[in-house]
């Protein structure tokens, strides 16, 4: 999960923040309506760049659902489709994507009631405050990301858009006027310069254009990968898609790293790759009984847990496969349930952008307006 888990995760030099603390010190502005009714306001997304596997579910997709659930909260879930663009080898793949994962977001239960998914590339808003934002950014702060760095580092193709990639993260945040933003133990810092690029902005122009969101920090450990080394991704080759075939699924769990332990030796659950995957989605009792198997170690090896592994993942999501399939294949009827959140969405951004106008003493001429 984005800003998040996932997919807003940039990480810069801390050098960085040393140049913006003078510039970044809250001043008396111009105070501006903002679009908060109440209720707390959330966003995230995931970065539309291949499929939804365990490690996005486990880390940004399942506290969003259970955050939707809420009706203190407002939820605003995005896929975030022109992040993915960064990539210019693989640059056709979010438009690809980006319908199959909004699917996943409902087929898995996000609840819609007073909440919004919405496509990323559907609000001009984004893009448009994105370059308020950059106008008031020091070049050498996106110059010190750590993604641009690594890129530049490993001989990789590092594009303009990979550059700016920060300042799009911050807008994301800033247009829906987010309060909260789900993030890691190791991704507060992301949100730090978030906020740093909004106090700039709003410092600049003497009015308080901007709100500065608060980082939630999520306790959820990163999980671990099928190779039992490093987190779980799809860049990694590491990862077990949610709504794969089971053949496929049967693959992959095949590929998790074990020990030596034989067929009767007792196994620690807690330095079991295979149960440490197990327990991000399984239910209590199946935790319980592998955990228990697993320590007995009679007659159970990591044969027998890795059947276990597949049978409760089909028990989990193959009964939300069949709506998956659904809206995979109903794309009008997706968009109808979307339409009341896009509605609120677009009425954030619409007010956010707005005030960045009135704020710069921008003027119009668009009778349509």
């Amino acid at each position: 999960m984005i800003l998040f888990q996932l997919v807003f995760t940039v990480v810069f030099d801390i050098r960085s923040s040393r140049s913006m603390k003078e510039s970044t010190q809250i001043t008396k502005n111009k105070p501006t309506q903002k679009t908060l009714e109440g209720r707390k306001r959330f966003l995230t997304g995931v970065k539309a760049t291949g499929q939804i596997h365990l490690g996005n579910y486990f880390g940004a997709i399942k506290p969003m659902m259970e955050l939707s659930q809420n009706i203190e909260n407002e939820v605003i879930l995005m896929c975030v489709d022109w992040h993915g663009l960064t990539n210019r080898s693989k640059i056709l793949l979010p438009g690809e994507l980006s319908h199959s994962i909004i699917s996943l977001y409902l087929a898995l239960g996000f609840n819609l009631k007073g909440n919004s998914i919405i496509l990323q590339s559907d609000f001009p808003q984004i893009q448009e405050n994105s370059w308020y934002l950059s106008c008031s950014t020091a070049a050498g702060l996106l110059e010190r990301s750590h993604a641009y760095k690594d890129a530049i580092a490993n001989g990789k193709e590092a594009t303009a858009g990979l550059l700016y990639y920060p300042v799009l993260m911050a807008s994301d945040i800033v247009t829906f006027d987010s309060q909260f933003i789900p993030v890691g133990k190791d991704q507060n810092q992301h949100l730090e310069y978030a906020s740093d690029m909004a106090k700039l902005f709003n410092n600049l122009v003497e009015t308080d254009v901007y709100l500065e969101a608060q980082g939630v920090i999520q306790e959820t450990p990163t999980l671990i990968g099928t190779d039992g080394d490093r987190k779980m991704s799809k860049s990694y080759n590491n990862d077990i898609p949610i709504f794969a075939a089971k053949k496929e699924i049967e693959k992959k769990v095949k590929e998790i790293k074990t020990d030596s332990k034989g067929l009767d030796d007792p196994k620690d659950p807690n330095t079991c790759t295979i149960f440490q995957i197990f327990q991000s989605f399984a239910s209590e009792e199946a935790i319980s009984y592998m955990k228990e198997r697993l320590e007995k170690g009679t007659g159970y090896g990591y044969g027998h847990a890795k059947k276990d592994f597949v049978d409760e993942h089909e028990r989990v999501f193959g009964s939300f496969r069949e709506k998956y399939d659904f809206y995979l294949n109903n794309k009008n009827t997706l968009k109808e349930l979307l339409q009341p959140g896009y509605e609120r969405a677009h009425k954030y951004a619409d007010s956010v952008t707005e005030r960045a106008r009135m704020a710069l003493g921008l003027k119009s001429y668009n009778k349509l307006k």
